[in-house]
């Protein structure tokens, strides 16, 4: 390990997060393994950039739920570094494949989608840094790349519907025409229910709604969500339970002052019961920042 690391990654530390990284049991060992793993992505090591990256990440990520190489693979991309680059792409262009080959209607070819992609991360919009400097090192980069992709091949989708037909309210996306009680709540009350559905998205917590997208909008799975909020996976379930219990209770609050109990409660036993479909059409990809 460079003997200069730990004293310019301490000194760049606040105060406070700087105290909680030096009371790490093996802190220098840790930093060893780092430097270790990064070495093994076949990139010379820029230490100024390597603590700028740790800096930032240790903020909000403990040293022993972070991925320092992939963090630091993901600060050299930002950079526009050739090698990293070139890794990166050996590294995930398989899982954006996989990605794209279950969405052949959206008429991209592998390439393509990489290529989007790849824009999407590495090239800046205006004066925004790109978009992989988002990745903050909590959760593998791997897993990162395949939400991204998820979420990205949603949005695609959904200008495509946009572009080919007319706008839609929840009653008249949440089911086929041929359920007769989705066809009757359609018809019955359409726009009440999409005005109660909005208004119940943004009474929700932005983690609540941030852990419907990630579990109906992007496929994760309790175990990866458990990895990535650092809790076990039962309190993962706990927190989608209460999320979907809170949407449904502001839905009802909603539609309680136009509809009778006995209609309510059918309408709100019917979302319950098409909720994923629901949320995967009314809330949009885009991940909220949650308040520290």
């Amino acid at each position: 390990m460079s003997e200069m690391l730990r004293p310019r990654l301490l000194g760049a530390l606040p105060e406070a997060v700087r105290t909680r990284v030096e009371a790490h049991a093996d802190l220098d060992g840790w930093l060893a393994e780092s430097q270790g793993q990064i070495t093994a992505l076949g990139l010379p090591i820029d230490e100024a950039l390597l603590v700028e990256a740790l800096t930032a990440a240790l903020t909000v990520v403990e040293p022993t739920d972070l991925h320092p190489a992939d963090l630091y693979l993901a600060a050299q991309c930002a950079r526009g570094h050739h090698g990293a680059l070139r890794r990166f792409q050996a590294d995930y262009g398989p899982d954006l494949d996989r990605a794209i080959r279950k969405s052949p209607t959206l008429g991209l070819t592998a390439d393509e989608f990489r290529q989007r992609v790849f824009d999407r991360l590495f090239v800046r919009e205006g004066e925004a840094p790109p978009r992989i400097d988002k990745y903050s090192g909590r959760g593998s980069l791997r897993s990162w790349v395949r939400v991204m992709a998820s979420r990205y091949i949603i949005d695609l989708s959904r200008r495509r519907d946009r572009s080919t037909a007319s706008d839609e309210g929840l009653a008249e996306k949440i089911g086929a025409a041929e359920d007769t009680e989705i066809d009757y709540l359609r018809h019955a009350y359409g726009p009440a229910l999409d005005t109660a559905f909005e208004h119940a998205v943004a009474a929700l917590t932005v983690r609540e709604r941030n852990l419907l997208r990630q579990r109906y909008l992007h496929d994760v799975s309790a175990d990866t969500l458990a990895k990535i909020y650092g809790v076990h996976r039962s309190t993962v379930f706990a927190w989608l339970d209460k999320a979907r219990l809170a949407l449904l209770g502001h839905v009802r609050s909603g539609l309680a002052q136009n509809l009778p109990g006995d209609q309510l409660e059918s309408v709100v036993g019917m979302l319950g019961s098409k909720l994923q479909l629901s949320v995967r059409r009314m809330l949009d990809s885009r991940l909220e920042d949650e308040p520290k």
